[in-house]
């Protein structure tokens, strides 16, 4: 009892390890799938995802019928022999009806254990199809199910060709029968190769029946290799071997014609049964043939991904390289506008920054600092007294400033929103314009779509641009001040400015109480001079200060905003359209390296 229970737990870890690895498959297909979904622009993504889809259908289907009995199934042309060889495999030579007029050019005849066994065939096909051969004690059919499919280029081939690819991708091996008198049918070889792709080696059997029709020196020396070759030509994959078989040598009653007699022994049928019949037919082969046929969808989608994008990978390397080159120089354009303009916003940038510090400064320097943002606010002219020159000039920048405190608020405004972006988004538009048609052609011969080459694809409209541009400025501009102000702002820095200004009010004031204690009068002079040196130091240190800080709010704080501002431009999705352009471009060099 304990050793069924311990087998029973080994199953269900082994059942539970192998959902792991098809959700592991699962995911790879999701991923290139997501891959390709990002990049709409280009054509090849359409068909990949529908790829991609089917190989999850085909994945979902595995998982369902995980520990089901495998579907064999016998597929070929006309008069390859695919009813004689499940005959001959389920040893009864009535099995399957052979010759022209048979039923299975018209359904598909299923041998298996009991009807059960066939549910989830008859769940993809119309059951009026399908004859259910039954064998309760079947040789080799305990995990095994045999299934003889219609023809595929009869006569009546179109009309049932649809039952036959369900249940070709219903199946877990497929078994492709050719006629070794006329091996390379490429018709039948061409209209294989996309059911076979979705097989593995060790699923795939390509058996050449009639073999014994053929003179054996011109099968081996000839025969066989032309077709190996051909094969692997046709499906662009390796076949793993092609056995040679005489299927009609293996039922109970052959009947040879006179003249059909077998020229030599070369038979590979044994092989193909013990594969099928043996090797196939144990419980530990069910779960492992669904796991190797999922790997190998998987396999086979990021082959194809990376085959369609290794195609391209050179070409949109360059393309990608020419985008960066155009935003670089459309950026340098667009900012040498805004530079332009720089002086109308200057001023209101300048009172915002000080503003900034004013909340932080602590102490006599940081009075100043409060006092020296009003001013600003008060009025632009108020930057004045900082110019050097005839000092009633300065005086009257002052009072000036006073009279036009809105003025200055406007200015305020102006910085805060970037002023006028026409002029910059006018230059950004021409410097993409000179480039993009050239682009665009290298992008289509890439394999996009010729809907890249609308001007619209990297240039906004410049009304809903330039409010989005507006909205992102501020956010930028305030984050730069915020940190250019917190740098300026630290402990050990306002102390350094403010010392000299304390040490000395500490010192004069110290005097004044000592003298008041000790009841020693001071002389007037004493206290002039002594407020005239502390003012001194006291604006000495202010303007120190604001030297440290005019390199910290001119032309260098404007351009850390605006390289902040194209920062989040290229995160955000949807604000500048060349950047979704070239993020389409990454994902396909991506899947280029999937393998």
């Amino acid at each position: 009892m304990q050793q069924k229970e311990r087998q029973l737990m080994q199953t269900e870890q082994y059942r539970l390890m192998a959902r792991g690895r098809l959700a592991a498959c699962r995911q790879t297909i999701e991923g290139v799938e997501s891959m390709a979904a990002s990049a709409p622009n280009w054509a090849p993504s359409i068909p990949l995802q529908a790829e991609c889809r089917a190989a999850l259908e085909m994945i979902d289907r595995l998982e369902q019928r995980l520990d089901r009995k495998l579907i064999v199934t016998i597929v070929g042309p006309t008069g390859s022999g695919k009813s004689t060889l499940l005959n001959a495999l389920a040893g009864s030579d009535e099995l399957s009806p052979t010759g022209i007029d048979r039923p299975t050019t018209r359904q598909i005849v299923v041998f298996c254990r009991q009807k059960t066994d066939v549910d989830e065939l008859l769940g993809e096909v119309d059951p009026g199809q399908v004859t259910i051969r039954l064998h309760s004690k079947g040789s080799g059919l305990q995990h095994v199910v045999l299934v003889d499919s219609p023809d595929m280029d009869s006569t009546e081939s179109a009309q049932y060709r649809p039952l036959l690819e369900k249940t070709i991708r219903a199946s877990d091996v497929l078994i492709c029968v050719l006629n070794g008198e006329n091996p390379k049918r490429r018709d039948a070889i061409a209209y294989l190769k996309p059911f076979v792709d979705h097989y593995p080696g060790s699923l795939l059997y390509v058996a050449l029946n009639r073999c014994d029709r053929l003179p054996a020196d011109e099968l081996r020396q000839h025969i066989l290799p032309d077709l190996q070759h051909h094969l692997q030509r046709s499906w662009q994959s390796p076949v793993r071997a092609v056995l040679c078989i005489s299927a009609r040598g293996h039922l109970s009653d052959p009947s040879w014609p006179p003249d059909e007699q077998p020229l030599h022994e070369i038979d590979d049928f044994p092989k193909l049964r013990a594969a099928i019949l043996d090797n196939l037919d144990q419980s530990g082969r069910l779960v492992d043939a669904r796991i190797e046929r999922a790997e190998h969808l998987a396999g086979l989608v990021r082959t194809s991904a990376d085959s369609r994008a290794q195609e391209v990978k050179v070409q949109l390397q360059a393309v990608r390289s020419e985008i960066e080159q155009m935003e670089a120089g459309a950026r340098l354009a667009a900012m040498q506008a805004m530079q332009a303009s720089l002086g109308e916003l200057r001023t209101g940038m300048q009172a915002m920054f000080y503003q900034n510090l004013a909340g932080r400064w602590w102490g006599p320097v940081g009075w100043l600092v409060g006092l020296w943002a009003r001013f600003l606010m008060a009025g632009a002219g108020a930057l004045a007294v900082l110019r050097f020159g005839n000092p009633a000039l300065q005086l009257w920048g002052l009072v000036s400033s006073l009279l036009r405190r809105r003025k200055t608020r406007a200015a305020v405004e102006e910085a805060v929103v970037g002023g006028d972006w026409q002029p910059a988004l006018l230059k950004y538009r021409l410097a993409v314009q000179q480039k993009w048609p050239q682009i665009s052609d290298r992008l289509t011969a890439a394999g996009f779509l010729p809907a890249v080459r609308s001007f619209s694809t990297v240039v906004p409209e410049q009304g809903p641009f330039a409010r989005r541009l507006s909205s992102s400025w501020r956010s930028a501009l305030e984050t730069v001040m915020d940190r250019r102000a917190a740098a300026l702002s630290g402990f050990l820095l306002q102390l350094l400015f403010n010392l000299p200004t304390l040490a000395l009010m500490t010192l004069f004031g110290y005097r004044s109480v000592e003298g008041f204690l000790l009841n020693r009068v001071l002389p007037s002079g004493y206290f002039l001079h002594a407020s005239v040196s502390i003012a001194l130091v006291w604006l000495l240190s202010f303007v120190l200060l604001q030297v440290v800080v005019r390199f910290g709010s001119g032309k260098g704080l404007f351009k850390k905003a605006f390289d902040s501002l194209l920062k989040d431009l290229d995160g955000a999705e949807g604000l500048l359209p060349s950047t979704s352009i070239r993020e389409e471009i990454e994902t396909v060099l991506r899947l280029a390296d999937m393998r």
